[in-house]
């Protein structure tokens, strides 16, 4: 048996015996176009926090921008919010990017019941994760870096006033030793003449 390909055009004769063309489609595509309603809720759910007044963590690559991501900005933010406020603070898209790119303490491997806290917006689970060892030594970390001491907070002391002051002495610091790469955009240490990355001259 031969097996003739299908075409769209057929050739049929019609009651008088001539040839004529018909659609060889056997069902129309009218049948096919499927209206898929769209909308949005008239009162949205936010599963992180709606900033107004305070600063978010800062984003990931965008260092000709100013964000920068480190233990300091880290301090910082985490120095705008109180203990009770942990799961607001935590709850960042950037942040917990970046608490899980982190090398220097891999916390990838733990954020599982944080991420849960962050998406049920449970604030037991999230104080249950703040007590747990690995954010305790995070902490320990954050407080040898700023040289910070005592207080009732786990962070370092002086208010968003002080925090945001020393922020930005150390981010004026570190524009005058360093310089970007008009070709890659890297950011190079003042003293050398050309990219690290790309080798170009400054």
């Amino acid at each position: 048996m031969k097996l003739e390909p299908l075409t769209s055009v057929q050739l049929e004769k019609d009651q008088y015996g001539n040839e004529v063309q018909r659609l060889a489609r056997p069902l129309p595509v009218e049948y096919l176009l499927v209206d898929v309603p769209a909308s949005t809720p008239l009162q949205p759910q936010y599963t992180f926090t709606e900033y107004d007044k305070r600063q978010p963590f800062p984003i990931e690559n965008r260092y000709i921008d100013g964000h920068l991501q480190d233990f300091n900005a880290l301090s910082c933010y985490l120095a705008n919010w109180g203990d009770e406020e942990f799961l607001e603070a935590i709850s960042d898209f950037h942040l917990l990017v970046y608490l899980y790119k982190m090398d220097m303490l891999p916390l990838r491997q733990h954020m599982g019941p944080l991420l849960e806290a962050v998406r049920t917006k449970n604030p037991n689970q999230a104080a249950q994760f703040k007590i747990e060892d690995v954010w305790k030594l995070l902490e320990s970390l954050i407080q040898a870096s700023s040289g910070g001491s005592g207080g009732t907070t786990s962070y370092p002391s002086g208010g968003a006033s002080a925090s945001a002051g020393a922020s930005g002495s150390e981010a004026m610091d570190l524009d005058a030793n360093t310089w970007t790469c008009s070709h890659c955009t890297f950011i190079n240490r003042g003293e050398l003449n050309s990219c690290e990355i790309c080798s170009l001259p400054r």
